[in-house]
């Protein structure tokens, strides 16, 4: 083998070690901010589920219930939708998987759609589609504060109340550990409740009330949506970090492979190299006696 090839290799071998220090930093880097965003969501998934809880049987307390957050409507001309993607790429299939949910989610929901774009991706994406966001949120830091949820979702309840919208979705990615997330379409609004028999007969054992239930519900509903969009997005923040982390391993163990590899064909034709020079010097020597 030629020497211009060896050093070829030579250099082969020097940038792909490069990039697996690229690559093996940037796995450090979302598996910390994958435990940050983690800690948040375990700390906010039994608030929502307790809250969800109790919404279901002050609900049921209530007679005639009448609240605009909780009216359906029969006739579904426009819907909101929430896409939450991630904030770069280089996350193996996340964001893919979920663009190919909301392609499925749009088949099966082919109403005009009000988009609030969640995540530079989301925003990249609906200007392929071609869809106008009506709202775009980027740049998300992992200890995304109480008050900017408050802030969008109050826009998605004002969407909603004043009839601009028929239904709210949240299109998500539910974390379920490190490895396993999947996409998820939630409605959001109208609020849904559980419908359990004996509701409200384990609202009456378990609570008593003070004021009455219509009056709690009433600062109770708006404190749900809130907690059950934060709840969403931390889920799918924390996929996006996970995913991340992955990819960036799985990179860093096929450059670790792809050193061994041309490290090994390195090294043959160095030999390869060397014996030839050897086989040229003693060529030179016998010619030289004859």
């Amino acid at each position: 083998m030629a020497v211009g090839n060896i050093k070829t290799i030579r250099t082969k071998i020097r940038s792909v070690n490069n990039i697996k220090k690229i690559t093996r930093a940037m796995e450090m880097v979302s598996a910390a901010k994958l435990r940050k965003v983690q800690e948040r969501l375990m700390a906010v998934r039994p608030y929502a589920s307790k809250i969800a809880e109790f919404l279901t049987g002050l609900a049921g307390r209530v007679q005639n219930l009448d609240f605009p957050l909780f009216k359906t409507r029969d006739n579904v001309k426009r819907i909101g939708v929430v896409l939450v993607m991630g904030e770069k790429g280089l996350c193996g299939s996340f964001n893919s998987n979920m663009l190919r949910f909301f392609n499925e989610f749009q088949k099966k929901h082919p109403q005009p759609v009000d988009l609030t774009a969640i995540g530079k991706k989301t925003v990249d994406t609906a200007k392929k589609v071609p869809l106008t966001p009506v709202d775009s949120y980027v740049a998300l830091k992992p200890d995304v504060t109480f008050g900017e949820i408050q802030s969008w979702t109050n826009k998605l309840i004002a969407s909603f109340v004043e009839g601009r919208v028929d239904e709210v979705w949240v299109l998500y990615t539910e974390y379920m550990n490190a490895v396993t997330f999947r996409p998820r379409a939630v409605k959001f609004l109208p609020v849904q409740t559980e419908k359990k028999e004996g509701a409200k007969k384990e609202a009456s054992s378990d609570y008593e009330f003070e004021p009455e239930p219509a009056k709690i519900l009433a600062t109770l509903i708006p404190r749900y949506v809130q907690t059950t969009f934060h709840r969403l997005l931390l889920e799918s923040m924390s996929s996006e970090h996970a995913a991340r982390m992955n990819a960036m391993h799985n990179a860093t163990e096929n450059a670790k492979d792809l050193v061994s590899s041309l490290t090994l064909i390195y090294n043959k034709a160095r030999q390869a190299s060397i014996t030839k020079e050897l086989l040229d010097i003693v060529g030179g020597a016998e010619a030289l006696k004859g």
